[in-house]
């Protein structure tokens, strides 16, 4: 598993850990602290060192692929995917984000190119395609604690999906053979910036998107980044991830959980 200590990957491996027949290895930067995770198989590496994806991928089946959002994303889980290929991997499940028509570049463009490369592997291959991670909101507690929320995403509405139901589907992708992709993620319903602001129970700020990108850049981001997170917040803002899907009730045989709902 690449990616086993982020909010998603701890969340696939706790899916998967205990159940019969298979062994979780969690590919880290850096060993968890004592008494975080349990992971019975860890290994110290990076997906810039080929040799350590090398020993990551060997007597391995199925690979999770999760990365950071970087400038490097497309050459980093190349690697990753190389060393998969190599190693005689039977299956790759790559977490990746919905296709919007006109976004070709910045991280919209290093997942699509990542996609390709993955079309073209001998490996089976299942890419998850999901909405908005709901818990991004949960990255603003603070500002939620005094009564607000950020949301510059204008009257757009988004079919937010919780992250574990991403991380069921990925569990079911790792260990079922049926379950194909692409599959575009989503949850039961879309709601804009202000019916996200009231079931939380707060004010829903908009501001224009030229001033959240200054702060937002101000505050540490990465301007690759912020500039792909304002392309991205146009597209909302037209409508671009108000569609919902079944694909989460097809593979668990159950709904998709609501969100921001007590």
């Amino acid at each position: 598993m690449i990616g086993a200590t982020g909010e998603l990957g701890r969340q696939v491996a706790g899916s998967l850990i205990g159940r019969d027949g298979v062994t979780v290895r969690a590919f880290v930067r850096r060993p968890p602290p004592d008494g975080e995770g349990s992971f019975p198989d860890v290994l110290v590496g990076d997906l810039r060192d080929r040799a350590s994806l090398e020993r990551a991928c060997s007597g391995v089946t199925s690979m999770f692929l999760v990365s950071s959002p970087t400038r490097d994303q497309v050459e980093l889980e190349t690697n990753a995917i190389e060393a998969a290929e190599r190693a005689a991997v039977e299956r790759i499940v790559k977490v990746s984000n919905i296709p919007v028509a006109g976004l070709e570049s910045g991280l919209h463009g290093n997942h699509r190119a990542i996609e390709r490369r993955l079309d073209e592997s001998e490996c089976a291959t299942t890419v998850l395609q999901p909405s908005f991670f709901a818990s991004v909101v949960d990255k603003q507690r603070e500002q939620v604690a005094r009564g607000r929320l950020v949301l510059p995403t204008g009257p757009g509405k988004i079919a937010w999906i919780d992250p574990f139901d991403i991380a069921a589907v990925a569990a079911a992708a790792l260990v079922r053979s049926d379950v194909n992709g692409p599959l575009h993620l989503t949850g039961p319903e879309a709601l804009d910036g202000d019916e996200v602001a009231a079931r939380l129970g707060v004010r829903r700020v908009d501001p224009p998107l030229d001033r959240w990108r200054e702060a937002v850049v101000a505050a540490g981001l990465d301007p690759w980044l912020a500039d792909s997170t304002v392309h991205l917040y146009e597209a909302v803002a037209r409508g671009a991830l108000a569609g919902t899907t079944d694909t989460v009730e097809r593979v668990l045989g159950r709904s998709p959980r609501r969100v921001f709902v007590g």
